[in-house]
């Protein structure tokens, strides 16, 4: 599936901008989308636990997160991309566009209802 997302990407990247490097970009894309949904996931989980993180501890665990994301992609998508788009090349091309701005608006859309509403500030 990430595959698949991956090139859904590309392919938008791709039509979009025309002089850009479409493999970096869809591969920044999906590593910060996949980010925005695991922060949400959390958002959810920390609302329901209470759990109280402090500043410092969020901002190295986003890092360390976002990094260990971002390696995650690099061998699962980054080191295939030739392979990955040859792959999925043949698809028919109806809806893949459709599926992929879905995707990014729901991303976005979730992450910020949850941010907004189950998120609670929490001074020191």
């Amino acid at each position: 599936m990430i595959e698949k997302l991956y090139y859904l990407l590309y392919k938008v990247v791709k039509t979009t901008r025309k002089n850009d490097q479409p493999f970096f970009n869809s591969y920044l894309a999906l590593s910060f989308l996949e980010f925005m949904n695991l922060a949400t996931i959390f958002g959810i989980v920390n609302y329901f636990l209470k759990y109280r993180i402090s500043e410092d501890i969020g901002v190295k665990a986003t890092l360390i997160i976002f990094g260990a994301i971002l390696l995650y992609n690099y061998f699962r998508v980054w080191v295939k991309k030739e392979a990955i788009i040859s792959k999925y090349e043949s698809l028919p091309n109806s809806n893949n566009k459709l599926i992929a701005w879905v995707f990014i608006i729901l991303s976005f859309s979730f992450f910020f209802i949850v941010l907004n509403n189950l998120v609670e500030y929490q001074p020191k």
